[in-house]
């Protein structure tokens, strides 16, 4: 199998998203159209990559501002086939982060202002932007012998809710901060892990639990208490949060209406003391295993956050590295975690958390070099629905990858170039759009020469197939 043929096999099972055939055809086109496009990946560039720029464009943009199709659907596909890469016992490890995408104007719909991540911390600056929340399928398709994959199972527009204008009466006003409150970034996450729920139990598997590895943004009372059933969180949390211990059976007794057991100490105090006790495990993280040392506290109470709900706390203890080979060994800041999992094992959890950061290699591949964001549209469908096609897009070639060619770098892909040591590593996002792209050029030549053998014509120097010209 080749790559495009399995990109081909996804791609044909978004066929129930589209309510006609040609809808179809057309949204298959303008996917290799993003795929293939050089500089800035616009619709209209697309559209010059399919040498399709003579033509009128008013259908390839209705795709977007008018045609009934839903970015959810586009997903399916993809989660279904990740749900069945991802083995048959254990939870299904998803990491959950947002991000902005860059705009130059206000009137964009869903633009407002936001703070740059890119800005020095000593001076917070802030930029007009899109805010999507994403969600990434971490499949770990060589154990702990490899790196996991993120595989984008969704894309969610996020906004906060317009402010009103000058002349807004105090009904508007009441309705916007009730919007504040309703329409907060904690909300939409857990109203994006309902669906992930829902669309995991339509592919059949509602046996299998879903944890959620997210950063300290998502680690408050929102989130870890309105969670879907067979929904668990893993997240980052502060080393100076107050927690408690339950009640014990006598306690309980004689406390009368307490609630809340013995005082802990903060999770940066447990770290240093000698009372609990270091165990080891093995992560793999940073392209190799590590033996890292943590500590688990169980159960433990969250007052201004989960109230009465019992949690766990994870210590990990700073890891070491050398800059080079011969400087002195420099420690990471330590890690502490929080998750609803009572159950798992504490080697899961925190893979899955050293996981997570795949997340961020998904935004930085879809920003630089799939140009999610770039496309400048204004119709208030079309403004998200592109983005959304786009990382839809991205996470079918990632599938298509490992089912062509499993998740290792094979000859199928050029070569590395000579400065690279490493050998043995996965095959990144730029090495599979290059293998698409010679794919797709073979098959394309392959198909001028036999249109001009069957021609009667006599072989040689023969024009570019009008599919490549442009």
């Amino acid at each position: 199998m080749t790559l495009v043929e399995a990109f081909e096999q996804l791609w044909a099972r978004t066929e129930p998203a589209f309510s006609q055939q040609r809808v179809l055809v057309r949204a298959r086109l303008l996917a290799y159209g993003f795929i293939t496009a050089w500089g800035r990946h616009t619709v209209s560039r697309a559209l010059c990559a399919l040498h399709a720029q003579f033509e009128d464009w008013s259908a390839s943009y209705r795709l977007f501002s008018r045609s009934p199709w839903k970015p959810h659907d586009l997903f399916q596909p993809v989660l279904e086939q990740g749900l069945a890469m991802s083995g048959s016992t254990g939870p299904v490890t998803v990491a959950l982060d947002d991000t902005t995408l860059k705009k130059s104007s206000k009137r964009i719909p869903g633009v407002s202002y936001a703070r740059d991540p890119m800005s020095p911390p000593f001076h917070p600056n802030l930029m007009l932007g899109q805010r999507f929340i994403q969600a990434s399928l971490l499949l770990r398709p060589e154990a702990l012998a490899g790196p996991a994959r993120a595989i984008p199972i969704r894309f969610q527009p996020a906004p906060p809710p317009a402010k009103p204008g000058k002349r807004a009466g105090e009904e508007e006003w009441a309705a916007y901060r009730q919007a504040q409150k309703a329409q907060t970034l904690s909300w939409q996450a857990v109203w994006l892990m309902q669906d992930v729920r829902a669309s995991a139990d339509q592919a059949g598997h509602a046996h299998r639990a879903l944890l959620f590895a997210t950063d300290g943004s998502y680690c408050n009372g929102t989130v870890l208490r309105h969670l879907p059933e067979r929904v668990e969180v893993v997240a980052r949390a502060r080393g100076d949060m107050n927690l408690f211990r339950p009640l014990t059976e006598e306690e309980r007794e004689s406390s009368g209406r307490r609630k809340y057991g013995a005082t802990l100490p903060k999770p940066k105090e447990i770290r240093a003391s000698d009372a609990y006790p270091w165990q080891e495990a093995k992560v793999f993280g940073a392209g190799r295993l590590h033996d890292l040392r943590y500590k688990v506290v169980s159960p433990v109470l969250w007052r201004s956050g989960t109230r009465t709900q019992p949690l766990r706390l994870l210590i990990i203890s700073p890891l070491g590295y050398r800059r080079t080979s011969k400087s002195r060994v420099l420690y990471r800041d330590p890690a502490y975690l929080l998750t609803t999992d009572l159950t798992a094992p504490v080697e899961t959890l925190i893979q899955a958390y050293f996981d997570r950061w795949e997340i961020e290699v998904n935004h930085r591949d879809e920003k630089s070099l799939f140009g999610v964001g770039q496309a400048q549209v204004w119709a208030a469908k079309a403004a998200p629905r592109v983005p959304q096609f786009q990382v839809a897009v991205y996470a079918m070639l990632l599938l298509a990858s490992l089912l062509a060619y499993g998740p290792k770098r094979t000859d199928h892909y050029l070569p590395l170039p000579k400065w690279r040591k490493q050998e043995d590593r996965r095959p990144s996002i730029l090495d599979i759009l290059v293998l698409l792209r010679e794919e797709l050029v073979a098959q394309s030549v392959s198909l001028g020469l036999r249109q001009r053998y069957s021609s009667g014509k006599r072989p040689g120097v023969h024009p570019m197939p009008k599919s490549l010209a442009g």
